[in-house]
């Protein structure tokens, strides 16, 4: 072997080493964007009233009040977009307070409990939660 070679070994160990630490490092991430634990087939519109509005990373979340189809109330807790994502659109901690009545877009859960991921958000009334929001539709 040539004392060049010899040289550069312990660089390509450690190159291939670096490699595989980030590509470990990165499959957390990867996992935690998967979309596989919602039914995108099957969306729901959810009428009721905000419980509590969590504006939070790494997700929002909007807890809320449903009235089901028997008059029972069904508590669901979707979530939406992170806090900086939302805030470009017009969103703040102070967009939705508990008794606002609204209207979402759910890609619900698989398992079936209550709960899914929000879009489309609207006022009783049919306005836009946010005004920007309604342009980024």
């Amino acid at each position: 072997m040539t004392p060049t070679r010899a040289r550069s070994l312990p660089v390509l160990r450690l190159t291939f080493v670096l490699l595989c630490a980030a590509v470990g490092c990165s499959a957390p991430a990867l996992a935690h964007h998967s979309t596989a634990i919602y039914d995108s087939e099957h969306p729901i519109e959810l009428a009721g009233k905000v419980v509590e509005w969590r504006f939070t990373n790494p997700h929002c979340i909007i807890v809320m009040d449903v009235v089901a189809a028997d008059g029972s109330v069904q508590r669901w807790s979707v979530e939406g977009g992170n806090t900086s994502g939302l805030f470009r659109s017009g969103w703040t901690p102070q967009t939705l307070k508990p008794g606002d009545e609204i209207i979402v877009t759910v890609r619900p859960l698989r398992s079936g409990a209550h709960g899914g991921n929000f879009s489309n958000p609207r006022r009783s009334n049919g306005e836009p939660v946010v005004a920007a929001a309604a342009n980024a539709r």
